[in-house]
């Protein structure tokens, strides 16, 4: 249960989320119009998610988003087709700054990342 100003709630997330601070790269696309390579930082992630920062010029909600998060020596590929932009947040200065990813179906080496985040995030 969480409180504001005094009013108690209960939080609506499945899962947990866990502070993160991950650089990563990522493409903004749309089918045959357009693709732009992106960098942000996840500052937030869960098992079936993430938070994204950034600083991007805006996008159609609808676009697709591919990631790529470094794992040790290698690079954890999310697809388009295994995430969706659940929101995102425009600033006044005509640039997004902020992008909620929800993933359908995350890749067997995203839980190392959760793993390894949560045993951090424990001590």
């Amino acid at each position: 249960m969480s409180s504001v100003s005094g009013i108690e709630f209960m939080e609506k997330r499945a899962y947990k989320r866990i502070p993160v601070n991950i650089e990563i790269e990522y493409y903004l696309w749309n089918p045959l119009f357009w693709k732009k390579h992106c960098t942000g930082t996840i500052k937030n992630i869960s098992e079936k998610g993430m938070f994204i920062s950034t600083k991007t010029p805006p996008f159609p909600i609808d676009s697709l988003l591919e990631i790529n998060i470094p794992l040790n020596k290698d690079v954890l590929f999310i697809p388009a087709k295994d995430n969706t932009i659940t929101w995102r947040h425009c600033a006044s200065d005509n640039s997004c700054d902020a992008i909620g990813v929800e993933l359908s179906n995350p890749p067997r080496k995203y839980s190392v990342i959760i793993e390894k985040v949560k045993g951090t995030s424990d001590t």
